[in-house]
């Protein structure tokens, strides 16, 4: 699914820029090479961010929890 429809960013353009270190809308699009627009996806793009990064969080003591 398209996050931003004005650049084409999609949620995996977004985890895949979480996972490299972004925390914020800007640091997304410039992970993905391009900058913000009209600013409409900017509430949507920091709910998967936060949403991948509790997913990251997580992954880890769920591992841990099942050894």
């Amino acid at each position: 699914m398209y996050v931003c429809i004005c650049r084409a960013i999609r949620e995996r353009d977004v985890a895949a820029a979480v996972r490299a270190g972004a925390r914020r809308p800007v640091d997304v699009f410039r992970a993905c090479g391009q900058s913000p627009q009209c600013g409409g996806c900017a509430h949507e793009m920091r709910k998967h961010i936060d949403d991948t990064i509790a997913c990251e969080q997580a992954a880890p003591q769920e591992l841990r929890a099942a050894d």
